[in-house]
């Protein structure tokens, strides 16, 4: 019974959260003109108007086979046996190995496009600053979907940074479903540290539970 009761403490999987206000936030705003990088470094400004940022409530607007992209990809995000569980864990272990998949929330969701026809995959990236006040010093990952794939591509943080203004500004290796997954460094170091602790505590508690109901049960039988 113990080792059942550790079993479960320790080997229950856990997943980025979705937070519950993802689906009523609005579009985040671009802050500025796009710049679009292609396979040779050459630069072209992309003006605002010719950006769009359709957010979470509103991705029924979306023509059907984006449709039914964004809501595959928001689907894999709280599928336990998703690539994107198996994913995040790797890249937080990567980048960040004092952040867990326990500490990340999907803080937005939301469908970035253009009207003109931009090439992707070989290097090309599209720069974009969005507004979310945004504050230095959090951590925040940026995931886009791959429809080619049906993956989440998770963007490198040296592609993501979040400036004094509380803006972000991403390098985007393609235009898809997009999501910002966020651990604060403060709270992260707080909940690592609680959760290296948590099992042992809650083992310890189990089993002082175990111990005291089988004396019970031994004097009561005692007394019989």
């Amino acid at each position: 019974m113990i080792t059942a009761i550790l079993v479960s403490l320790t080997c229950s999987p856990v997943f980025a959260a979705v937070a519950p206000s993802v689906a009523s936030n609005p579009a985040p705003v671009v802050v500025g003109a796009g710049t679009y990088v292609d396979a040779a470094g050459n630069e072209t400004t992309i003006p605002i108007n010719e950006i769009i940022i359709t957010p979470d409530e509103l991705t029924g607007n979306l023509s059907p086979a984006d449709k039914v992209a964004y809501d595959q990809a928001k689907a894999e995000l709280t599928a336990s046996d998703s690539n994107y569980s198996k994913d995040l864990a790797t890249f937080l272990s990567k980048n960040y190995p004092k952040i867990t998949s326990g500490n990340i929330v999907v803080r937005d969701i939301f469908d970035i496009s253009v009207t003109r026809d931009l090439s992707f995959g070989n290097g090309q990236k599209l720069e974009l600053t969005l507004d979310g006040n945004y504050k230095q010093g959090d951590t925040l990952v940026v995931i886009v979907y791959n429809k080619e794939t049906n993956k989440w591509d998770f963007i490198e943080p040296s592609d993501v940074k979040v400036n004094a203004d509380g803006t972000m500004t991403v390098k985007f290796p393609h235009l898809s479903p997009v999501a910002v997954l966020y651990a604060e460094n403060a709270s992260v170091e707080k909940n690592s540290n609680m959760s290296s602790l948590l099992i042992p505590v809650l083992g310890g508690a189990a089993v002082l539970v175990i111990v005291v109901a089988a004396i019970v049960i031994i004097k009561k039988k005692k007394s019989e």
